[in-house]
């Protein structure tokens, strides 16, 4: 403990007399441009409810390389080390992951590499091991960043108004009692836009097992086509895999911007007769949210809301191994299924000085000893509670054990220039647990937040 906490305030030191080293390579064809940028984010922290005190420590480089106009790639390396509250300590004990990172061993760390290459104005493809995130809010409900990198293919097109995504991924399920079993994943994302202020995207997404029970099935190439929807080629295969539609629209009105999510898992038309009681099989989620930037004498805001839902059971699948998670995390919302979110952020800033406030509120379903309420995405969705299946009606977004969760980060802090020192409480309020509270002291060039919002 005591080494940790020494290296608490030594790093921080040290990354601030090296914050940046750049390599500059000159020929006659162009400028090639190596840069490393250490970041770490350091702090103690006490829970007040607990009276213990935790020291959290991050470190590494982002890694910045261009080779030519047409060619860059990105890396970062991270490592973490510390004691953690007990939110994360909760979190790492359930899903074996620390959020957003790979899965916990001894040495926890965290790496990416993207590589970016543009072969002309039309056509640029991205590779390499990575997230993406479709969207313009604080989360996505079609696919998000908030779980451990993954390997990934994309081809961009952009042409006239559209920029058009193929998206091809390798995801692990480690949740399942074969460790490490591998998906795969195709997607297609068309951005529209209609004019200066509107701009319409269709999302679309297929997991698939690499192996199930009968055979070894791969990359299924029948998914490579850029054009085709994927529902009709999963209809032509009697319907083994898990697909879902999105829509995604954000319009700008000045310094506003108006967004909003809606996503589509499935959607039984022959029981449409019973869509008003609840089928299991129709799952839904959307999002709508708002956000502005704004100056006044000086003083610049950030302000953003934003409310998130998704019915029981979406994102799940008949088999396991297909839903939509990766190194046991959501590939969408945090939270999985079954809730309602709201979000409340604004970021103050005023010459160095810097004011953050987050705020959470979301209402969900857990589940009870041997029920399936549709909170976990990781179970069968035809576990569904009630009679269970095929036969499972009547079920209602918060339906099992209704758990409220409060959470609230509030940070000053004061630019160093390499560097920002800050001063933060983080509250932390579900039902059925203790309250807890975190007063945290650090110093960080990246932002890294140890406080679980979800």
């Amino acid at each position: 403990m005591k080494r940790l906490i020494s290296l608490v305030f030594i790093i921080p030191l040290f990354s601030l007399s090296q914050p940046k080293i750049e390599i500059d390579f000159n020929n006659n064809d162009s400028i090639k441009k190596i840069n490393f940028v250490p970041f770490f984010a350091s702090h103690i922290s006490s829970n007040q409810s607990e009276n213990i005190s935790h020291a959290f420590l991050a470190y590494g480089t982002d890694i910045y390389a261009k080779f030519s106009n047409n060619l860059k790639l990105s890396s970062r390396i991270l490592k973490i080390d510390g004691n953690y509250n007990s939110a994360l300590s909760d979190y790492i004990d359930s899903l074996g992951v620390f959020p957003s990172m790979n899965e916990i061993d001894k040495e926890l760390s965290y790496f990416s590499l993207t590589a970016d290459y543009r072969i002309n104005k039309n056509f640029e493809i991205r590779f390499g091991k990575g997230t993406s995130f479709f969207g313009n809010g604080y989360r996505s409900m079609l696919l998000s960043n908030n779980h451990a990198p993954y390997p990934f293919f994309t081809l961009i097109t952009n042409f006239w108004k559209i920029k058009y995504y193929n998206h091809f991924t390798t995801f692990y399920d480690i949740y399942s009692s074969n460790i490490s079993q591998k998906k795969h994943g195709a997607f297609h994302y068309l951005d529209y836009s209609l004019n200066d202020r509107l701009t319409i995207g269709l999302f679309e997404g297929v997991l698939w097992q690499a192996k199930d029970e009968n055979y070894e099935r791969g990359f299924d190439i029948h998914y490579l086509n850029p054009i085709i929807f994927y529902r009709p080629v999963e209809f032509s295969k009697h319907s083994p895999d898990n697909v879902l539609m999105g829509l995604n629209i954000n319009y700008k009105l000045k310094n506003i911007d108006l967004y909003g999510q809606l996503l589509i898992d499935d959607l039984n038309i022959n029981r449409y007769e019973n869509t008003g009681n609840g089928f299991f099989q129709n799952k839904l989620a959307y999002q709508i949210g708002l956000k502005s930037q704004f100056s006044i004498n000086k003083h610049n805001f950030n302000i953003l809301t934003e409310y998130n839902q998704a019915q029981p059971y979406t994102y799940a699948h008949k088999h396991p191994m297909q839903n939509y998670t990766h190194m046991n995390q959501a590939l969408a919302h945090p939270l999985g299924a079954n809730f309602k979110e709201n979000i409340f952020i604004i970021n103050h800033n005023y010459q160095s000085w810097g004011a953050n406030v987050k705020y959470t509120y979301a209402v969900y379903g857990a589940d009870s000893a041997d029920t399936h309420y549709g909170q976990n995405i990781f179970i069968s969705d035809f576990l569904a509670s009630g009679d269970g299946g095929e036969f499972s009606y009547g079920n209602f977004n918060g339906q099992g054990i209704l758990t409220h969760l409060h959470t609230l980060y509030a940070e000053v802090n004061y630019d160093l220039k390499f560097a920002k020192a800050f001063i933060a409480c983080a509250i932390r309020q579900k039902s059925y647990q203790t309250n807890q509270t975190y007063f945290v002291l650090g110093i960080k060039t990246d932002f890294i937040n140890p406080f679980l919002d979800f």
